[in-house]
């Protein structure tokens, strides 16, 4: 009894102490575990691996917050970008100077002569005054390189080889070749290189025995270029000989004139590179010869010819040049800006606008020519002050008068009172009040440009309106029609 007794006792002992075991067991698993919990997690931990944010470092909480909206470092990049456009600054076009372009424009194909002749007339008669400042096409339109003449340069490469392997013959014939490459692109020669190419020609000819060929190659080098003379250290005696002979004959030959007219005129003449004058040229004192001739003018592409210079006799070269791209562009915008409909139209011709943005010019003259019904021709001046709106307007040319009113140089003065300000009327800036035109003065057409305004005549009252000054415009890109040069 006593044992039964004993064996459930300790039974229900073993059953009851089961939970409080089970409970202990996991006590002690969980303080085993805890640590691994707040370890640092590795790089390569697995993703269903839980670790809960800075457990181990509750510190860190306070810097949460700037760590999630980090844009620090972004803030002083965005202003960075404006920085740079403040320092480097796009370039600012210099305020247009008091210069003027003019521009003679036809309205007919019959007047296309008569509106250069009257271009010429107003820009000779405005440049002899000597307060005019024309624009500056050199600046405007630089003169294209030189292309050179690597053909010619090769041919004369190997006339040299030949020369100095001792076959004459050879060099001979490549230095012709080699000169008459140099003649064919007059634009592009050198004088001095034509000269030495014609030395050592005639020093070929002069080894084969060829003594009035090599006289006459001796002769075209000192016309290329006067002041050459055979190196001793290349050539004999005997070439040294011939050279001074052929010099003392050209020199004593007769010397010959050079005349050259072009249109337009004022071109600088060079004579194998060398500038001689302008045109209209009356002279240039030549040994007779053919001489490489070049007519440059800026806005116009180059003329480049041989002219064969005569003994005591003038010889003369005309020629018209022809405008180059840049300056067709704004001979194209002049004549849109020179139709009748433009000259009546009150304000200013965006194409005047845009001639004078692209030259830089303050003033624009256009000459309009052009036939009436029964055939007559007639011309008609206007000009602009595109900085004050001033306009000068009305001026007639009749190409029947050379003097006196209606003349081309009468007009060139009217022209010239505008653009020097002598007849513009003082005191009526801004106002609309009529000026009498009783007053002989205020007939003068060159008094039609008022301060700030169009001037037009009305039931013989001269009314000043005042022009809308507005906001600035780029002439060039900006405008309609779109003008472009």
């Amino acid at each position: 009894m006593n044992t039964t007794r004993l064996a459930l006792t300790v039974a229900l002992a073993c059953v009851l102490s089961a939970p409080a075991a089970d409970a202990a067991t996991k006590r002690k698993s969980a303080k085993k575990k805890r640590p691994a919990a707040t370890k640092k997690v590795p790089a390569a931990i697995p993703e269903d691996t839980f670790t809960p944010p800075d457990s181990a470092e509750p510190e860190s909480d306070a810097p949460v917050a700037p760590k999630v909206a980090a844009p620090a470092p972004l803030a002083p990049a965005t202003p960075a970008a404006p920085a740079k456009v403040v320092e480097a600054p796009a370039p600012v076009r210099a305020a247009p100077a008091n210069a003027v372009a003019i521009f003679g424009v036809a309205r007919q194909p019959a007047a296309t002569d008569f509106a250069a002749k009257l271009e010429d007339t107003l820009t000779r008669r405005l440049g002899s005054a000597g307060d005019v400042q024309f624009v500056d096409l050199a600046t405007a339109f630089p003169p294209p390189e030189p292309q050179g003449n690597p053909r010619a340069d090769a041919l004369f490469d190997e006339g040299r080889a030949a020369y100095d392997n001792l076959d004459p013959d050879s060099a001979a014939v490549k230095f012709k070749a080699a000169a008459e490459a140099y003649v064919q692109r007059p634009g592009d020669l050198r004088p001095e290189k034509l000269g030495e190419t014609h030395l050592f020609q005639g020093a070929s000819l002069l080894l084969n025995g060829d003594v009035a060929g090599a006289k006459a190659a001796f002769t075209n080098a000192l016309l290329a270029e006067p002041s050459l003379t055979p190196d001793a250290g290349l050539f004999g005696q005997d070439v040294q000989r011939v050279f001074s002979e052929a010099q003392s004959e050209l020199n004593a030959q007769p010397q010959g004139t050079l005349v050259v007219n072009t249109q337009p005129q004022g071109a600088r003449v060079l004579v194998r590179g060398r500038d001689v004058g302008t045109t209209p040229l009356a002279g240039a004192k030549l040994a007779p010869g053919r001489y490489p001739v070049q007519v440059v003018l800026p806005g116009y592409a180059p003329f480049a010819a041989y002219v064969e210079v005569k003994p005591s006799a003038p010889t003369e070269l005309k020629t018209k040049l022809g405008s180059a791209p840049g300056l067709s562009a704004l001979r194209d915008a002049a004549a849109k800006a020179g139709t009748e409909a433009a000259f009546d139209a009150d304000g200013t011709p965006p194409e005047v606008g845009a001639i004078a943005e692209r030259l830089n010019a303050r003033y624009v003259v256009l000459a309009a020519t052009f036939q009436d019904k029964k055939g007559r021709l007639h011309g008609e001046v206007q000009a602009w002050d595109v900085r004050t709106k001033n306009r000068l307007r009305g001026v007639e040319v009749d190409f029947g008068k050379r003097d006196g009113e209606g003349s081309a140089d009468f007009a060139s003065d009217q022209v010239h009172s505008f653009l020097t300000g002598a007849a513009l009327p003082q005191g009526r800036e801004g106002s609309k009040e009529p000026l009498v035109s009783s007053d002989s003065v205020l007939r003068k057409p060159w008094f039609w440009a008022a301060a700030a305004g169009v001037a037009a005549v009305t039931a013989g009252v001269v009314y000043v309106a005042t022009t809308d000054r507005g906001p600035g415009f780029n002439p060039v890109n900006g405008l309609p029609g779109g003008i472009s040069f």
